[in-house]
């Protein structure tokens, strides 16, 4: 009994302690805030880790210089690469392959993941299995303003055919088979 009092004094004394240090902490980050702006005009002597110069080619003070160049204490603000740089390979639509025949094939049921010829695990919006003498592996083909890659090949698959694999049976079941023009993918 005496041991468990012990604790919880023990506990209540450093929960007092934590509670006293963050809010000591607090006031002196709002008192150096108010005495920075204050120094700033009054800063006469500088060393070099504390000037920077600004963009007019000045002189800058250290908190003008921390925030115009800096994120916090040393740290430089990162750049942003430009939104309209794209990350990856940019494709165009090229010229129209043909109509081709094209139906839906989707993961199996029995629960294993399966591979397409090429070794890879297939993707919707990605995977796409063809003639491999139409279209060679590694093929990229538009449809319907999608990128797909030839990866995969199939004994029913000859010819103008096309079979694009989807996620799940229902997807697949409900594309069925339908005639799609496929357009050849040019890389900028």
């Amino acid at each position: 009994m005496i041991s468990f009092s012990r604790r919880i004094r023990v506990t209540g004394f450093l929960t007092l302690l934590c509670i006293l240090l963050l809010s000591t902490t607090a006031m002196a980050a709002e008192t150096a805030e108010g005495q920075s702006t204050a120094n700033q005009q009054s800063w006469s002597v500088k060393t070099d880790n504390q000037m920077k110069m600004n963009s007019t080619g000045t002189v800058a003070t250290a908190s003008e210089a921390t925030m115009s160049d800096e994120v916090g204490p040393g740290i430089e603000k990162k750049v942003q690469p430009e939104e309209s740089e794209p990350t990856g390979p940019v494709y165009e639509k090229g010229a129209s392959l043909g109509i081709f025949s094209a139906t839906a094939y989707c993961p199996s049921s029995s629960g294993k993941q399966q591979r397409t010829y090429s070794g890879t695990i297939p993707q919707p919006l990605h995977t796409l299995s063809a003639d491999l003498t139409v279209l060679p592996l590694g093929t990229k083909v538009m449809i319907d303003d999608i990128i797909y890659t030839v990866e995969d090949t199939g004994s029913g698959i000859r010819g103008n055919k096309v079979d694009i694999y989807f996620g799940s049976y229902g997807e697949a079941i409900a594309f069925g088979r339908r005639p799609k023009e496929i357009f050849a993918v040019i890389e900028r």
